[in-house]
């Protein structure tokens, strides 16, 4: 479901995360796999370099895909690397740069890749459209549980291959757009390459029915409510260091989540990347 991500811009390797979506198509379609995308943030596949302070696509990305080796049941992580040409081609931006979401389309790169290996079990397991925080019959509201899914600084569960699960509440009006951004706030402690993450509902067994009665589900069930872009910071205070300008920066400990409806939103209306901006 999720992914970490390594980038890499002259010769310097960045770590982030992103998670798989799939449109509303069979998970096969003549052998073929459906509208599969990887989810990540804008400035994850843009470098910002200090001299010329103009962000630049990275080289390169990488992201994984869990296996199993049929023979020994041992857990792999295939890895995929998309070149810049490729990214300049498969990834999708809508216009406003504020908007720091990414979405790639992935298809054609793990049909490639997957066709090379015949010993493998792949497991996927993206997100769908009927994930989406829309579609939750339970009204979604402040103060809400969520769970936030990532890699943050890289770091994962190396011996089965899984993300790292943190929690949070929601600390914004939900469906209101926080400090004027298509976003709204949780209150957690996350982490550098923790951009990009899943974030989600608490897992629960309630569900409402059509007659708005609740009901218990046989399996848990949860929705995408958006995708983590990082810790808004405020300037404290500038000092001169040597000659030097150093900013000091504050935070509240709380995170920048943009809502699940940009996904499909940049699918649609997205635009092919510029190679700066």
């Amino acid at each position: 479901m999720t992914t970490l991500i390594t980038t890499k811009w002259q010769g310097i390797t960045y770590n982030g995360t992103g998670f798989f979506f799939q449109q509303k198509e069979p998970a096969m379609k003549d052998g073929k796999l459906g509208n599969y995308w990887l989810v990540t943030n804008r400035h994850v596949v843009y470098s910002k370099e200090d001299s010329t302070k103009k962000n630049h696509l990275v080289d390169n990305l990488t992201f994984r895909v869990r296996a199993e080796e049929k023979a020994t049941q041992k857990l792999i992580w295939l890895e995929m690397t998309m070149s810049q040409a490729e990214l300049l081609q498969k990834a999708r931006l809508l216009p406003d740069t504020g908007i720091d979401v990414c979405v790639i389309d992935i298809c054609e790169k793990v049909e490639t890749e997957l066709a090379k290996y015949d010993d493998l079990n792949v497991t996927i397991c993206p997100i769908e459209e009927d994930n989406l925080a829309d579609k939750s019959k339970i009204p979604i509201e402040s103060s809400d549980d969520v769970i936030v899914i990532g890699y943050p600084r890289g770091f994962y569960d190396t011996e089965n291959l899984y993300p790292i699960v943190k929690n949070g509440i929601i600390a914004s009006m939900w469906g209101a757009n926080f400090r004027g951004t298509k976003g709204f706030a949780i209150d957690a402690k996350l982490f550098p390459g923790s951009s990009g993450s899943l974030v989600i509902t608490k897992p629960r067994m309630e569900d409402l029915d059509k007659n708005g009665y609740l009901v218990f589900m046989k399996e848990k069930k949860f929705y995408c409510l958006g995708i983590y872009s990082g810790e808004p910071l405020f300037n404290r205070m500038t000092i001169d260091v040597n000659g030097n300008q150093a900013v000091f920066h504050y935070s509240f400990d709380l995170g920048q989540v943009w809502y699940y409806d940009l996904i499909p939103e940049t699918i649609q209306n997205g635009v092919v990347p510029q190679f700066e901006w």
